[in-house]
């Protein structure tokens, strides 16, 4: 398990802790105005995560938070288990600190827990047009696919989605295998 912390560029990449959830609302909120740009500013006005999504993540899952040198929390990860497998449920940086390969770093935090854990892959949910959403997890290895009827965790979280108003434009599920190195 990904236990010590890692730092380049005078950030770190750490597990997330209990006294961290609390500064996750404002990270979310920051980075979802980014979404105002291409025109869904649902994203921006819709709901954050919840406490007891954040709580789950931490207990059940992962949390991996980035932060600068000073400590100041700028970004992070939220991984559920779901279907016997990981599910990136959030991914946030604030904006200020975007385009420093931090959501790289966080998406590489989260695969390597994946592997530590002994599941086999990731999936997420994500806009399919939005070009820091799809086209940017498919550069990193994940691809598009139509969740089996034994995904009740996965269809659980697209039916949650939808009913908080995420399913307005096009999104996709997407996976990524994480076997022999992945």
């Amino acid at each position: 398990m990904m236990t010590a912390s890692s730092e380049t560029d005078g950030y770190q990449i750490r597990p997330g802790t209990a006294a961290d959830l609390p500064a996750l609302a404002a990270i979310e909120r920051d980075a979802a105005e980014l979404f105002r740009e291409v025109g869904y500013d649902f994203c921006a006005d819709g709901p954050n995560r919840g406490d007891e999504e954040l709580r789950t993540a931490l207990e059940h899952g992962a949390v991996f938070i980035a932060c600068a040198r000073n400590g100041r929390i700028c970004g992070f990860a939220l991984i559920w288990r779901i279907d016997g497998c990981a599910h990136l449920l959030e991914l946030a940086v604030s904006r200020r600190d975007q385009g420093k390969r931090l959501g790289r770093r966080l998406v590489d935090a989260s695969e390597a827990w994946v592997r530590d854990a002994g599941l086999s892959e990731i999936t997420l949910t994500t806009f399919r047009d939005v070009p820091w959403n799809a086209p940017l997890y498919e550069r990193l290895g994940y691809r598009v696919f139509e969740p089996e009827a034994w995904r009740t965790g996965l269809a659980a979280v697209q039916h949650e989605e939808a009913e908080s108003g995420f399913a307005v434009e096009p999104r996709v599920a997407m996976r990524k295998a994480l076997v022999d190195g992945g």
